[in-house]
């Protein structure tokens, strides 16, 4: 044991800084809920150790399982709800749950699996490193975090914009329990789920099941069927041993299948006009909308296009963790994880009831990664040192008129961090915190024009290696009241690349260099009124430089003068504002609420964005899914009803206008939108029934819009756009027992 402890100590000591990390006995975050003395403190895990909100240097939202069960959210992207500067929308077009997620202007919305998000979700300390599946129900969750900003030097991995990090409920040593859940409601909703815990003094485990069915949102009056109607099964176990008091043993096996078809394509196109200027798909074929911003149907939840249609994810993940009590001060962990997805996909690509352009995107994808990590509490210096290692590695097929591709990426990843805490002169702390960062990734392509020619021939391959050293550099000052103020500066990196719908050999070799982020942030983290009220502020300026963009170069292909390709070609500054309150306002009435304000600007954008043959300067566009303002607001009210507790809540969720296309493209604006959702939940024993609704004003603004192929006289081969999930209302039954 002395020997393992010397070995932690030069490890831990070797680092430069030490990363604010997670100890064993750290139950991750439980967000306050009302008491009699005040608001009770939030406990996060979201620099890897079990820590208070309030003394925690970093912009994070935390939100609690319980709070997730009274806001009855349909799936990740109501996530948003719960952070200021967060846009968190569902792109379908090309994988199952694909996420197009933003994080104070730092997007992310593409369904290739060669691409590294900009915003990571985690799921039990286990990044998922491509978009697909990242909109996921929410199912047996404990906490879930919302980091905002670059978090490269504890986390890793191209975290440049933020991270999603959810917590499921582990086992529970001596505890004998579980609970059965039904709900019902429109759509033909029927959900199923619940999980049993069996724990004895040293070992438990804890099985879940669930099976989400709903018919189609949507009706297709061109199929007449209705789509995005989904089947889900989940089925997980998680086993817990701990043989010592100072060792814990870990093993989980979660399998999601999913089976329906996508959310539609709506077809946006406008304009008549035949000289460039108008949607191809409008001024040829004479497949138009029924006016400016209007989907051709005239209705944003009503779809016309022909179809095929269906949708297929099938997922794997194991995850082993140990957890070593070396002594009081150190402790090591160690998380090995795995993870298989495949997918397959059908849609109507054009949105209009000619069979214009359908298209199919079947994809593998599996991913390895290992931690070892060793933490340490100190009341002067703390913090955590480790190695990571990653791979991963996919293959996807692209069919469509006149095109057939295939490609295989492989992506390697070793880094070793540190982060450190010093405290000085008392109530100061000085965190420092590095990263070095190595990654080699790999593409081989084939593309087929379809036309009696080849664009790439098979087996042609694209390598590349970049490393990178990531920084944190942070001092707060704590006061005597519990309060606190920071100020940090971070910085973030994206490894290079290369795009994966390439179609000539020259723009798949070229590929992108890496993107890099600074960030300069001051919060302060404050408490009012008796404990009763707090007070959250923190403000950032950003510099986000050689942005990796999604372009349209030239092709050497007379059928389509353009292809898809990433270059290094912006460099923008994001400046921002984000409040978050939390009030007891009596010992039943609790109010919480954020707000958020960005000003997001590109400084350089140079570039031959509609494949005219030479660059030139498109800095006057706006940054997508960078909306200027955003707030949200939820009341909880819990009272004594006869001899039970009742809990009305009722919440609102609101974003202004933002960008949803690259070029800004007319007609693909996303209108300002605002989400209500309200339910009513009375428990009595070990009994509880609700009822609930989401989006009760039935808002049908639009979550996902692109134009393909734009020019440079404003046309496009065509428009489309994706709808939000309309009115949902239900009833749910619960029981649990052996708390």
């Amino acid at each position: 044991m002395r020997a393992l402890t010397s070995i932690g100590t030069l490890l831990f000591v070797g680092a430069v800084c030490v990363a604010p990390g997670a100890t064993v006995a750290a139950e991750p975050n439980e967000a306050a809920e009302s008491s009699a003395g005040g608001l009770e403190e939030i406990v996060v895990s979201a620099r890897k150790r079990a820590e208070s909100l309030q003394d925690v240097p970093v912009a994070v939202s935390a939100v609690s399982g319980a709070e997730l069960e009274r806001s009855f959210v349909t799936d990740s992207t109501a996530l948003s709800q719960f952070a200021p500067n967060v846009v968190l929308d569902k792109v379908e077009a090309g994988t199952a749950g694909g996420a197009a997620f933003s994080i104070r202007g730092i997007s992310y919305q593409d369904v290739e699996k060669a691409f590294d998000p900009t915003v990571l979700v985690f799921v039990d300390e286990v990044p998922l490193g491509s978009g697909t599946g990242n909109v996921m129900n929410l199912l047996d969750i404990d906490s879930i975090e919302i980091l905002r900003g670059p978090q490269g030097t504890l986390f890793g991995k191209n975290a440049v914009g933020g991270i999603v990090n959810i917590h499921r409920k582990k086992p529970l040593l001596e505890n004998v329990g579980g609970r059965f859940r039904i709900a019902g409601g429109n759509f033909n909703t029927r959900n199923v789920e619940g999980y049993f815990n069996f724990g004895g003094k040293q070992a438990a485990i804890k099985l879940t099941a669930a099976r989400l069915d709903h018919d189609g949102y949507y009706p297709n009056r061109t199929l007449r069927t209705d789509q995005d109607e989904r089947v889900e099964k989940d089925y997980g176990a998680h086993v817990l041993w701990q043989p010592l008091e100072s060792l814990t043993l870990e093993l989980q096996a979660n399998r999601v299948e999913q089976a329906g078809t996508p959310n539609p394509v709506l077809n946006i196109s406008d304009g008549r006009a035949v000289d460039g200027s108008g949607d191809a798909f409008c001024a040829f074929f004479g497949q138009c909308s029924a006016g400016p911003g209007l989907s051709q149907s005239g209705d944003a939840q009503v779809a016309i296009g022909d179809g095929p249609v269906y949708l297929k994810l099938d997922s794997d993940t194991y995850i082993g963790r140990l957890n070593w009590s070396l002594n009081d001060e150190y402790q090591l962990t160690y998380i090995g994880a795995y993870h298989d997805s495949f997918d397959d996909t059908a849609f109507d690509f054009d949105g209009s009831p000619a069979p214009l352009y359908h298209a199919r995107k079947p994809g593998d994808y599996q991913q390895r990664s290992q931690e070892l990590r060793i933490t340490r509490e100190h009341p002067i210096f703390s913090g955590q040192a480790g190695l990571y290692y990653w791979n991963a590695s996919s293959f996807t097929i692209n069919i469509a008129p006149a095109l057939f591709d295939r490609a295989w990426t492989k992506s390697e990843s070793f880094s070793v961090y540190g982060e450190t805490d010093f405290r000085f002169a008392e109530r100061n702390v000085l965190t420092t915190g590095l990263r070095y960062i190595e990654e080699d990734k790999d593409l081989t392509k084939f593309v087929d024009d379809g036309m009696g020619g080849v664009s790439i021939p098979e087996g042609t391959k694209a390598s590349r290696s970049d490393s990178d050293v990531i920084w944190r550099l942070g001092v707060r000052h704590e006061f005597v009241g519990g309060d606190m103020i920071y100020a940090t500066f971070s910085t973030g990196f994206r490894s290079g690349g290369f795009s994966p719908r390439a179609a000539t050999v020259e723009v798949l070799e070229r590929g992108q260099e890496p993107e890099t982020l600074t960030n300069y942030e001051v919060g302060a983290r404050t408490r009012w009124l008796e404990n009763r009220l707090q007070l959250n502020l923190t403000l950032f300026h950003m510099i986000y430089d050689d942005m990796q963009i999604e372009t349209s170069l030239p092709s050497n292909n007379p059928a389509n003068p353009q292809q898809q390709g990433f270059d290094n070609v912006g460099k923008a500054r994001i400046d921002g504002l984000e409040l978050e309150v939390l009030a007891q306002v009596t010992d039943h009435w609790t109010l919480n609420g954020n707000l958020g304000l960005l000003d997001a600007r590109y400084e350089s954008f140079f570039t031959d964005l509609f494949a005219e043959g030479a660059p030139r300067d498109f800095s006057d566009l706006k940054l997508r899914r960078a909306p200027k303002v955003s707030y949200s607001v939820a009341s909880n009210y819990q009272l004594a009803v006869g001899a039970g507790t009742a809990n009305f809540r009722v919440a609102y969720d609101w974003r202004s206008d933002y960008e949803g296309t690259l070029d800004n493209h007319s007609g693909t604006g996303i209108d300002a939108f605002g989400l209500l959702d309200a339910s009513l939940t009375y428990q009595i024993g070990n009994w509880s029934a609700a009822v609930f609704g989401n989006n009760l004003t039935d808002e049908d603004a639009y979550s996902h819009t692109y134009a393909v192929v734009p020019n440079a006289l404003g046309g496009t081969f065509w428009k489309f756009a994706t709808p939000r999930v309309p009115r949902t209302y239900g009833v749910q039954l619960s029981y649990e027992f052996g708390k």
